[in-house]
């Protein structure tokens, strides 16, 4: 009984031993080592199952072991399992190579490594087979005896060891000997250490001379002496002489007539021209058909790279931000990158809530949450820095001069300043190497705490606005303004002021040494200069959305920026003296555009130009544009042309041309859903953006077509809220341009943009300006031929009513004239006839009002091609522009 059930057990540990062998057979199937190398000619791998290696019986480490791994299975027993078994059969993979294989047996080897990529192979060949029964064996590499290093000969002194132990030091005083002794009690006592400071630790003494010592004399002193040669210093002057001013004038040598005429009658002239009169006329002929002065290395290298109607543009995701706990589900409502420290960029994000539950909330900043996060793009798990706002912050920007000074409206009205010169260090940080095992858990945990800052300064309630700053801006330092918003004539070049829009319709300037320091602003913050918005009747203040003013001055020479020099606009020139330039450009610069809720787009000056009893009682809106069909979300100008500008609101953009009050230059075609932010290409004078509310970016590029936008990507889920554009310059590379987009989730998105977007096109600045030029021609063209056509209709209307008034005339005649029923029968004849004549008058001068009043109506769908459905709800109408594509 013992031995029946020890060889059960023994049979059963087979069994097992068996399966667990032939398990990693299975699960690697269809497996392929990654460090699979290249089988030679005639040797196939294979995957042998367990079925097949039971049938041939080359079971792994049963029949063929990693020390024994080659049996011969005969070709007729494969050829036997490849009619059996089909395309089941595992030999059917090389079912040709076995066929036409001259062999009698067929190897087949256990491959326990996979070096072939399967844990069997079969030879197919002789050579196959002789490779694997008789490897080659590696040469023995000769051992070469190494060189024996030349010993130095023995050292013979020549006395200079005696001049060496000259020198040493040698000890001719006892050891000074320090006894260190500790009670008994405190040893083996627990130690409690504890952080201290170095300067804690240490008693300072000063040097002094103490006038109970003596001086000591000097007895030894050590100098060495090398002899070397003797250097000497010398200097002369040559004799200096009183510069005086001269002047030198060269002629040159001429011929006489007589020499002129030896010289071409003479046979070494002639003979001369003769001989080389051949290459003379190839060389005329040459210059006549090619320019030989172009300048060939100038067309090389640049590639025109224009977006094709069937090419797609990839705008590649760089990197992607967001926050768990403070932007998530928050719309970004504003993005500003920082102007100096490279890949840093602040967000705002806000809280989507009605009006009700911002009220109930009230002034508990705790509730709020409202912060402005400060990103890395080296770090896009963890924010640098979170800056802290009494609410959330509809508009913040970086002061371009002092970065560390930020500035931001808030939703409540007011205006903050936050400073983090103090966390310098923490932005300038670069990527992120990987952790040391040396880093403890407390010093990462340190890492990624995110400090929060708090706001220095808040202006006061109640000279802030009474609604949410909608858009904030710095002005530049070529421009101070004074508290009655003229400009003054030397500003002092740096960036101190600010100017505020808010939906209360009130524009306001701001500046920070309104007290002695920044922080002595807090709560005491009132604006230098304020005004509202009005319609031109004084009837309304409009509300305001976005504020774009004139940033970008061209000076005369662009190498030099003197102050005497004078400033221009664009490429504006004035045939004035210098003062009357300066004063041109002042109002110019106060003259600014705003965008409203409303979609009218304002052209208003801040510099009021009445005085008295009339001063407050006009607008200070010049010109209103209307056209958009929703609330102006963003106003651009061209970085190349400042006085174009890109608005866009509801579901189309415009472009408009500052000074021309006619209309647009282009419009866009209504959108599929609203549009919410727009941005010109700091590289490409053609190229703009648009953001959409279904989450994709339009690409326009007006070289290739002013119809359509030239390219469309999605980036987001959901809508675009805002996004801007920043230029990294980098001499040893080309720049790189980044866009930073936010969605309605709170994630940021920065996109790097392709190379064939930022790099301008040969004469593509030139080509805009005619373009431009052209349109601005079209609009005038039209507004002349309006107003012509409305002189023709007063007129048509004026001879018109004299016809009727002198048909009505000689009726009345005629029937008072009758004197004999005769007569009155000739004459009430003669009166139907006329009437008759009259009412055909009629009828051609109304047929004329019509097609006159036709005419009109096609003259106006020509000027503006979007036409809104009524209000019961039709889809609206699309009407083509007539814009010339440029090539």
């Amino acid at each position: 009984m013992k031995e029946a059930t020890k060889s059960k057990a023994k049979g059963s540990k087979k069994k097992e031993e068996v399966k667990e062998e032939q398990s990693p057979v299975e699960n690697t199937e269809n497996a392929l080592a990654p460090d699979a190398h290249e089988p030679p000619n005639g040797l196939y791998p294979l995957f042998l199952t367990s079925m097949t290696q039971t049938i041939f019986k080359i079971q792994a480490d049963v029949d063929v072991t990693e020390e024994n791994p080659v049996k011969l299975i005969p070709k007729v027993d494969i050829q036997s399992d490849l009619l059996a078994r089909a395309g089941i059969s595992d030999f059917s993979v090389i079912k040709q190579a076995i066929l036409d294989s001259s062999l009698d047996e067929i190897l087949v080897a256990y491959d326990p490594t996979y070096y072939y990529g399967q844990n069997y192979f079969a030879c197919v060949t002789e050579e196959a087979v002789d490779s694997i029964l008789h490897p080659p064996q590696p040469e023995e590499e000769k051992v070469e005896e190494k060189p024996k290093k030349e010993r130095p000969p023995e050292w013979i002194s020549l006395g200079s060891e005696n001049e060496i132990d000259l020198e040493k030091v040698i000890l001719n005083r006892d050891y000074i000997h320090v006894e260190i002794s500790k009670k008994l009690i405190d040893f083996s006592k627990p130690c409690r250490f504890g952080d201290r400071d170095a300067n804690d630790t240490y008693f300072e003494y000063k040097s002094f001379k103490d006038p109970g010592i003596e001086e000591i004399e000097l007895l030894e002193i050590n100098k060495g002496i090398q002899a070397i040669p003797e250097l000497t210093e010398d200097s002369t002057q040559v004799d200096w002489y009183r510069p005086v001013n001269s002047s030198v004038q060269y002629e040159p040598r001429i011929f006489t007539e007589k020499d002129i005429e030896n010289i071409i009658n003479s046979d070494e002239l002639i003979n001369f021209s003769k001989s080389t009169i051949y290459t003379f006329e190839k060389a005329m002929q040459e210059n006549d058909l090619i320019n030989i002065f172009v300048d060939e290395f100038m067309d090389l290298g640049d590639e025109e790279m224009n977006i094709e109607h069937n090419m797609h543009v990839n705008l590649q995701e760089y990197q992607s931000f967001t926050d768990l706990q403070h932007s998530k589900n928050r719309p970004v409502i504003c993005i500003d990158w920082h102007p100096t420290q490279m890949g840093i960029l602040g967000v705002s994000c806000v809280k989507s809530m009605t009006f009700d539950e911002r009220a109930a909330t009230g002034l508990n900043v705790k509730l709020k949450d409202s912060l402005i996060l400060i990103w890395s793009l080296f770090d896009p798990i963890h924010p640098l820095l979170l800056l802290e706002a009494p609410d959330d912050i509809m508009s913040f920007q970086f002061n371009p001069e002092y970065p560390n000074i930020i500035a931001g409206g808030c939703i409540n009205g007011q205006v903050v300043l936050w400073d983090i010169s103090e966390y310098q260090d923490k932005l300038k940080m670069t990527r992120k190497s990987k952790y040391n095992l040396s880093e403890t858990l407390q010093s990462k945990e340190k890492n990624t705490e995110t400090p929060i800052i708090k706001y220095i300064v808040v202006s006061s309630i109640e000279f802030s606005h009474k609604m949410a700053v909608t858009s904030l801006q710095w002005i530049p330092k070529h421009m101070e303004i004074s508290s009655s918003g003229e400009l003054l004539d030397e500003p002092c070049g740096e960036v101190n002021q600010l100017i505020t829009g808010s939906l209360d319709g009130q524009v306001y300037f701001w500046d920070l040494r309104f007290k002695k320091e920044i922080k002595m602003l807090d709560l005491t913050w009132r604006p230098l200069l304020r005004f509202s918005i009005s319609s031109l009747d004084n009837t309304y203040d409009y509300g305001i959305l976005r504020i774009n003013i004139q940033k970008q001055l061209i000076y005369e020479s662009d190498k030099k920026k003197d102050k005497g020099k004078s400033l221009k606009f664009s490429e504006k020139t004035s045939d004035k003296n210098d003062d009357d330039d300066v004063e041109i450009d002042k109002k110019q610069l106060c003259k600014f555009f705003c965008g409203t809720e409303d979609g009218d787009l304002i052209y208003a000056n801040w510099l009021s130009a009445e005085t008295g009893e009339d001063k407050g009682s006009s607008s200070r809106v010049e010109h209103v544009f209307e056209g958009h069909y929703g609330p102006i979300c963003d106003i651009k100008r061209s970085p190349f042309f400042p006085t174009i500008i890109l608005s866009v609101g509801g579901k189309s953009f415009r472009i408009w041309k500052e000074g021309v009050s006619d209309g647009p230059l282009l419009i866009s075609p209504l959108s599929a859903c609203s549009l919410t932010s727009g941005e010109w290409s700091p590289t490409r004078p053609g190229v703009f953006f648009i953001g959409k509310r279904d989450g994709t970016i339009e690409i326009w590029d007006l070289i290739d077509r002013s119809n359509a936008p030239s390219s469309c990507q999605n980036i987001s889920s959901t809508g675009v809220t805002f996004f801007t554009i920043h230029q990294y310059k980098n001499k040893n590379r080309t720049n790189r341009q980044f866009l930073a987009s936010g969605d309605d989730e709170g994630t940021l998105h920065v996109i790097e943009i392709p190379k064939n977007l930022t790099k301008i096109k040969r004469n593509e600045k030139s080509v805009m300006k005619n373009f431009f030029e052209r349109e601005e021609s079209r609009l005038k063209y039209i507004t002349e031929r309006k107003a012509i056509r409305a002189k023709e209709k007063d007129s048509y209307d004026s001879e018109h009513t004299e016809v009727k008034a002198d048909a009505a005339t000689n009726g009345d005649v005629a029937q008072g004239a009758q004197g004999t029923q005769a007569q009155a029968q000739e004459n009430q004849e003669d009166q139907q006839q006329d009437g008759n004549e009259m009412n055909d008058e009629e009828r051609e001068a109304l047929k004329l009002e019509e097609e006159f009043k036709e005419i009109e109506k096609n003259l106006n769908n020509d000027q503006e091609d979007l036409i809104l459905s009524d209000e019961e709800g039709e889809q609206p109408k699309e009407h083509e522009q007539e814009n010339n594509e440029i090539s």
